[in-house]
C-alpha cells in the first residue's frame, strides 16, 4: 500500500471596497475548491450589484434624480461639465433649468461619491467613478507565517 501524503490546506484571502467605501475582507482555509468558487461568485455579485445600483441613487421623479440618470445614460464613459449636463437636460426632458441648479446637483453628487470632480480652468470637470473590481489574492499554505 502506497503512502499518500495529507493534502495541504489552501488559504485564500479576498478583499475589495465598494463604491460607498465599505471594505470587505474574506479569508478561507480548506481543501474545497467548490467553497472557494462560491465565495468568489459571492464577491463578484456584491461588486456587480453595487456598480449597477448604488444605494445613493435618487428616484427618477425628482430633478436631482433626472440629472443623475441622464449622466449615467449619456456620460458613462467620458468627462463632462455642468454646461454639458444643462444642454443634455434641456434636450432630454424638454424643460428649462438653470446652470446654477445643475452645478449644485453635480456638486452634491460629487460629495456623495457618485461623481469624481477635478478643476478645469475656472470650472469643474466631472466623471463617473469606475466600478470597483474585487481583488483576489491566493496564498499557498506554505507561504503563511504563523
Amino acid at each position: 500500500m502506497a503512502y499518500k501524503a495529507p493534502q495541504k490546506a489552501v488559504k485564500v484571502k479576498i478583499e475589495f471596497t465598494d463604491t460607498s467605501g465599505t471594505k470587505y475582507s474574506f479569508n478561507i482555509e480548506g481543501n474545497s475548491k467548490e467553497n472557494i468558487s462560491k465565495l468568489l461568485d459571492f464577491a463578484n455579485s456584491i461588486s456587480t450589484k453595487e456598480a449597477d445600483n448604488p444605494e445613493n441613487t435618487e428616484p427618477m421623479d425628482t430633478n436631482f434624480g433626472r440629472v443623475y440618470t441622464l449622466i449615467q445614460d449619456r456620460f458613462r464613459l467620458g468627462s463632462f461639465t455642468s454646461t454639458d449636463i444643462l444642454e443634455a437636460y434641456r434636450e432630454e426632458f424638454h424643460a428649462t433649468t438653470s446652470l446654477s441648479v445643475v452645478s449644485t446637483y453635480l456638486s452634491r453628487l460629487a460629495q456623495r461619491g457618485l461623481l469624481r470632480r477635478s478643476r478645469h480652468g475656472s470650472g469643474w470637470m466631472y466623471t463617473l467613478p469606475k466600478p470597483v473590481q474585487p481583488q483576489v489574492v491566493a496564498v499557498a499554505a506554505n507561504d503563511i507565517v504563523p
